[in-house]
């Protein structure tokens, strides 16, 4: 976790770190890669957010998010990031990689974070033996990286990202402490969240950027065990996670103005 200063590249020493260099699975975390190789792709040619995209034939996946449930066979290039966005819509984000390339998202992770942060594969309903172990891995140093860049929003592609990932909807593992509306982010001192949340069978994740009128901090947190492990470890880990997030926004609450 970090405090964001003043100026284009100013940053404030690390509140806390714990092998941040661990590469672990990440789950969904992988698609903000995807987002932003979509973002970058839109930046260079402004009518492809409008192109139309069909449900990828052999990628189809009953998971996460809303598409499996609505009746549209095709929807534009804009509207399937803005769901992989707010609620990590896996048939969503098949559709753009199968559109955009999987290496042209693996090349975006790799010039982006040094640490081997990437998005692996599509999101399948089965993980044989066929493919990688992972959807996608990843470190905390790598996503704190992702998440200054997105705090920043320097160039027009990540201002893109950024916009998508206010309307993120899930608020329940770190960000839960900020006590927000999920559907509207509402806080009455103006205490807002952009992040993004991995979850599967032994992980979970979210990062994120906390801002405040006293200032704003990133974050990224993350967590894999071991599937077989005693019942109620991701219980455990998701109160955890919950407790970081209050230390966190208890932060941003002294650093805020006096009312």
């Amino acid at each position: 976790m970090r405090r964001l200063g003043h100026g284009p590249a100013a940053t404030e020493p690390l509140l806390l770190e714990q092998d941040p260099e661990r590469v672990l699975g990440t789950a969904s975390l992988g698609k903000l890669f995807l987002l932003r190789a979509v973002s970058e792709r839109i930046d260079r040619d402004r009518g492809a957010a409008s192109l139309l995209l069909p449900r990828p034939e052999g990628l189809e996946v009953e998971d996460s998010g809303l598409w499996w449930h609505l009746a549209a066979p095709r929807l534009t290039v804009g509207d399937l990031a803005v769901l992989v966005a707010s609620c990590s819509d896996n048939l969503a984000a098949n559709a753009l990689i199968d559109w955009i390339g999987l290496q042209a998202v693996q090349d975006v992770a790799r010039q982006w974070v040094p640490g081997g942060s990437t998005l692996c594969d599509f999101f399948r309903g089965h993980r044989g033996p066929e493919h990688p172990p992972e959807v996608s891995v990843g470190c905390a140093q790598d996503y704190l990286l992702v998440m200054e860049a997105i705090a920043r929003a320097a160039t027009p592609a990540l201002a893109t990202v950024r916009s998508w990932l206010r309307t993120g909807v899930d608020l329940s593992l770190v960000a839960a402490a900020a006590r927000l509306d999920p559907l509207s982010h509402y806080h009455p001192r103006g205490l807002d969240c952009v992040n993004k949340t991995g979850c599967d069978v032994g992980v979970r994740a979210d990062v994120g950027v906390l801002t405040s009128p006293g200032g704003i901090l990133v974050y990224a947190v993350l967590a894999s065990w071991d599937p077989s492990a005693e019942e109620g470890t991701a219980e455990a880990v998701i109160e955890d996670m919950r407790r970081l997030g209050g230390l966190l926004v208890e932060h941003m609450d002294h650093a805020m103005p006096a009312r």
